[in-house]
């Protein structure tokens, strides 16, 4: 290796005859830097925004959910002790959800009323994602709920900061014993709630979501004591899918038990399907890259074509010829690859703790940025794999040639 080391490397660093080779060459490493450095950034972006969207739709979202399997709501006395006995079990509420109208003057939009108990309030850290008003579902003893921001907007709502009485909501829910149509008057059942206060957590909950107390919940749905949902909180750590198959366990095939993934599925999904589309797209532009390589390698064996030939005649072997401009080749990659991780990683380090680019209006400042040790392996394998074919296949094909 030394010798063929050492010629291939004087061959890249030292002043070669023809100076389109040194552009050629200059232009390979360029182009394997670019699409490194491309491959970072974007990829550490897509984790930065899945992370997001994670911790999005995680804090609003259980960690557990225990719903029936073949109705829609179900005795909560069904459950047995033991599931909240369970290990790590941080806090837990019952919940009764539905599809209703919500209505405030002369708008009105189609949400869902989510009847939660008080602990719900801090499983979901509504305090973090109060926007106005108070973080309650009761003020004393009378029932109070908290909107999302968009059906606050929607419906043209606002949150009193002074001592005005709140505003209140009509709610229309459906009657479960009446056949809704546009004849029957008794297919909804009319009530009013006081909003003392507005959050936001993502655009489909903000949209989405009035959240009441269950009691009150039971009341307008016409429900006595059932539930759609057992919502539970996990301490950090805590293998959820294990957890699951625990409670599995205890509560039997009746009911079925949804992680935090499975409840979000299609979006998490989504976001893996995006990343691995970008991460094949930017695959095939560094695969283009490696063609100026095969250009400034392919040029250099025809400049160095007496060379060679002197070198075979003085004894050298043909896999020696073949290895001075393979390891050319290696170089020209390696080089470029150290640049483009360089610049990638720097780029990216300074968005993470300068903050070069902004997201107006969201719920961060600054576009987040995560490194994923996977990332990194899946970008060497990408650069080892395609450079290794573009030093290795100008390298075999042409001393061969020459040699005949």
């Amino acid at each position: 290796m030394g010798s063929t080391f050492f010629i291939a490397r004087r061959y890249l660093f030292s002043k070669k005859s023809r100076n389109v080779i040194n552009i050629i060459s200059g232009v390979a490493v360029f182009g394997i830097a670019i699409s490194t450095a491309a491959l970072i950034i974007l990829l550490s972006a897509f984790n930065g925004i899945e992370n997001l969207v994670i911790t999005l739709f995680s804090t609003f979202e259980p960690d557990i959910k225990i719903e029936a399997v073949e109705s829609k709501t179900f005795d909560p006395s069904f459950i047995p002790d033991e599931v909240y006995q369970v290990d790590g079990v941080v806090d837990y509420t019952q919940v009764l959800e539905e599809i209703v109208i919500i209505k405030n003057e002369e708008m009105f939009v189609i949400g869902s009323v989510k009847g939660v108990e008080e602990s719900f309030l801090e499983m979901s850290e509504m305090d973090e994602h109060l926007l106005d008003g108070e973080n309650t579902i009761y003020l004393g003893d009378v029932p109070v709920g908290l909107v999302g921001f968009g059906i606050l907007e929607s419906v043209g709502g606002y949150i009193f900061q002074s001592d005005f009485p709140p505003e209140n909501f009509t709610i229309y829910s459906p009657n479960r014993n009446e056949k809704i149509s546009r004849r029957n008057v008794d297919a909804f059942t009319t009530s009013t709630i006081p909003i003392v206060g507005t959050f936001s957590f993502n655009n489909e909950v903000d949209e989405t979501y009035l959240v009441v107390p269950i009691e009150y919940a039971r009341e307008i749905l016409n429900y006595k004591n059932e539930v759609s949902a057992i919502e539970m909180k996990f301490e950090e750590g805590y293998d959820l899918e294990e957890v699951k198959e625990e409670l599995m366990a205890i509560i039997g095939p009746s009911f079925k038990v949804k992680t935090n993934y499975e409840q979000n599925e299609l979006t998490y999904q989504t976001s893996k399907s995006e990343k691995l589309i970008t991460t094949l797209l930017l695959a095939f532009i560094f695969f283009l890259a490696t063609f100026n390589m095969i250009a400034s390698i392919t040029m250099l064996v025809i400049e160095k074509k007496k060379d060679m030939q002197t070198l075979f005649s003085l004894g050298a072997r043909k896999n020696q010829l073949e290895r001075i401009f393979f390891y050319e080749g290696l170089m020209i990659n390696g080089l470029g690859l150290a640049i483009g991780l360089i610049l990638g990683y720097g780029i990216c380090l300074l968005q993470q703790y300068v903050g070069l680019i902004r997201m107006e209006g969201n719920v961060v400042e600054y576009f987040p940025i995560v490194f994923k040790l996977d990332d990194l392996l899946v970008i060497l394998g990408i650069t080892a794999i395609f450079g290794v074919m573009a030093a290795y296949l100008p390298s075999k094909f042409l001393i061969k040639r020459i040699l005949k």
